[in-house]
């Protein structure tokens, strides 16, 4: 269960959201405030990444205490090359916009498509928050994505 004052626990779970500007975005305010709603105790953690700083980064997540990240469009092309193993939507198109940790791995996703075309009917008021990653719809659900 999330704390009331927002500290960050041994428990909790960690995501980044890796982009160049990431503070200027509502993402992680979004699926923070939404997370406390509902009890869980995650949060996303906005990380501005120069370009010349992102396969450090990336590759750092490994042995981080990050369970996963969401890339920006800008990065997505160059954390494609970057990941252990791919989902084959990720393969085909080239590019990946989800990276979780597993096992020291980082396992690639690319999701905006299937997440707004799976969801957009189901989440009129959040689809905005939804689509951006269907992970986080199944942390705050307990449901278990199924793709297409």
């Amino acid at each position: 269960m999330m704390n009331n004052d927002n500290s960050i626990t041994v428990e909790t779970s960690l995501f980044g959201f890796i982009a160049e500007e990431a503070h200027s975005n509502r993402f992680s305010v979004t699926v923070n405030k939404l997370f406390k709603s509902k009890g869980i105790n995650a949060m996303v953690i906005p990380m501005n990444i120069r370009p010349d700083d992102l396969t450090f980064t990336v590759s750092q997540m490994r042995h981080s205490k990050l369970n996963g990240a969401l890339i920006a469009p800008e990065y997505q092309e160059e954390a494609f090359g970057l990941l252990d193993r791919a989902t084959p939507l990720c393969v085909e198109r080239g590019v990946c916009d989800l990276i979780l940790v597993e096992e020291s791995q980082l396992a690639g996703d690319y999701i905006i498509d299937r997440a707004l075309q799976h969801y957009a009917e189901d989440f009129d008021d959040e689809i905005a928050m939804y689509s951006l990653c269907y992970y986080f719809y199944e942390l705050v659900t307990g449901e278990k994505y199924e793709s297409a």
